[in-house]
């Protein structure tokens, strides 16, 4: 009896075949994904509490005494004109760029889709260009391009009768230089983007609009752009985000200049965590109000647009 006992109690004691199968498997999956884990904890989570942890303290300019502050930071920043006017030319920026991009590359995508064109594959590289070369460069190409004296830009105005600003030296026209600037640099994503979108949608929608007696213009605004909607969506997150995050170009037009008429919240983080002073802890408390501020447009964006979006 005692030696059943133990034999249901050693048998008990096992786990199924399938369920250390089951173990074995996981253990192989973590294996392989451990690299990508530690990768992550490095360069991701670790940076977001380290910058967390810094924004509640006084961090000395250049030493590395700390002083526990709580939230005395962010009430600062809430506190400060200088932070809602970073504020404002973030969001400026993003009504700028963000509408203006996806309608060109819109537009373009769709002419780009016109089986007639026979070099649109040369037309889709060309256009795609702009997108493999950094900010730094765009930002270096555009500086001269907006040249009041040499420029090609008041060159081109001048042509038409036209005395051109000096772009990158009056408020009024810096945030419009560094806006026409980063929606050039990101038109081919865009524009690819777009057309993948609308090689998607079934021809023979646009067969019966054709027998129905449609034109052109019918065709796209009631069949072209709700069929894109899923697309132009997608665009309208990545550019907010782009857009919000927009550093390369402000640094080397006008480093946040005249008279802070191009500052955004990234420019201004980076001033504050590395120049002059080094006041580290407002630049970690202004990068994740900056998180927050993306967090909450993207949000009202799913809440809004996303109802608005055309699934086939």
């Amino acid at each position: 009896m005692a030696q059943t006992m133990e034999g249901k109690a050693g048998a008990t004691s096992q786990a199924p075949p399938h369920r250390r199968h089951r173990r074995r498997y996981n253990r192989g999956a973590y294996f392989y994904l451990f690299p990508t884990f530690l990768i992550l904890a490095i360069f991701i989570y670790y940076p977001i509490i380290e910058s967390f942890r810094l924004s509640l303290n006084r961090v000395a300019p250049f030493g590395g005494k700390e002083l526990f502050v709580g939230f005395e930071n962010y009430t600062r920043l809430l506190q400060s004109a200088d932070f809602w006017n970073t504020v404002k030319v973030s969001l400026w920026f993003m009504v700028g760029t963000v509408p203006v991009g996806i309608g060109l590359a819109v537009a373009i995508a769709i002419l780009l889709s016109v089986p007639l064109k026979r070099l649109s594959g040369i037309y889709r590289t060309l256009i795609f260009v702009p997108v493999v070369i950094s900010s730094a460069i765009a930002g270096v190409l555009f500086r001269l391009l907006y040249n009041p004296v040499v420029g090609f830009f008041n060159h081109w105005l001048s042509l038409i009768g036209v005395d051109g600003p000096n772009w990158l030296n009056e408020q009024t026209w810096a945030l419009v230089a560094v806006t026409i600037t980063v929606v050039w640099r990101q038109l081919g994503f865009n524009v690819i983007i777009a057309l993948a979108g609308i090689q998607q949608i079934d021809d023979n929608l646009y067969e019966a609009a054709k027998v129905d007696g449609a034109g052109v213009f019918k065709r796209i605004w009631h069949i072209t752009l709700p069929m894109l909607t899923p697309t132009l969506f997608f665009l309208t997150i990545v550019n907010v985000i782009i857009s919000l995050q927009a550093f390369g170009e402000i640094n080397i037009l006008t480093d946040g200049g005249p008279g802070r008429a191009t500052t955004n919240l990234v420019y201004q983080v980076f001033v504050d965590g590395f120049v002059g002073t080094h006041f580290v802890g407002r630049a970690s408390a202004q990068a994740f109000m900056l998180a927050i501020l993306i967090i909450a447009i993207s949000f009202i964006q799913f809440r809004g647009l996303g109802k608005r979006v055309h699934y086939q």
